[in-house]
């Protein structure tokens, strides 16, 4: 995820954590000492650019950023997992110097925060297919092939990966259309 050009920046993890009800698990790892330390006081910001990524830490900048869908109404256990994920990376990257990614060392500091280590979750809301610009169908096993943006090939030269060339053809797919207004966020950051 790029620099946001206009973030909306929601405070500090300290103050977030505890806007959120947070505080407790993420004093979890306040063991960890001086990575515990530098990832409070990270600045959490939001955007409204991502489209399927949930959240992402940039340790050397000393911020998180969230995806602004996460803070809509309801969505309050993705958005504080998320949180919680982003800070694991923090803490990790910190403690042992190294850009951990989501190895034993970012699972040891997950458990920590009482997580469970998981790299990715579902969240249909921030899904390929919801969010979908052009979407291609295997005329062979009916796999569907989901792009947010515009694919640099054309569909004549693409085929499926499981089916191969000759029985894996793709054929466009109907995408079904957004009703208006629905991509308008209702921020809500405390």
């Amino acid at each position: 995820m790029t620099r946001n050009r206009n973030p909306r920046i929601l405070g500090t993890v300290d103050d977030v954590a505890r806007a959120w009800g947070l505080e407790d698990r993420l004093a979890g790892a306040a063991t960890i000492g001086y990575a515990y330390g530098e990832c409070v006081r990270c600045t959490v910001e939001t955007t409204r650019r991502a489209k399927v990524l949930a959240g992402a830490a940039h340790t050397e900048e000393r911020r998180i950023v969230l995806n602004a869908e996460l803070l809509r109404r309801g969505r309050e256990a993705s958005r504080n997992a998320t949180l919680l994920h982003e800070c694991a990376h923090v803490l990790a990257d910190l403690r042992y110097r190294a850009d951990c990614r989501h190895d034993r060392r970012w699972k040891r500091v997950m458990a920590m925060l009482g997580e469970p280590p998981e790299i990715s979750h579902r969240l249909d809301f921030l899904s390929h297919e919801t969010h979908a610009v052009v979407s291609w169908i295997c005329v062979g096993c009916g796999e569907e092939f989901h792009y947010v943006r515009p694919p640099r090939r054309p569909i004549e030269v693409c085929y499926c990966p499981r089916c191969g060339p000759e029985a894996g053809r793709l054929r466009n797919a109907e995408i079904p259309r957004r009703r208006k207004g629905s991509r308008a966020v209702q921020l809500r950051l405390f």
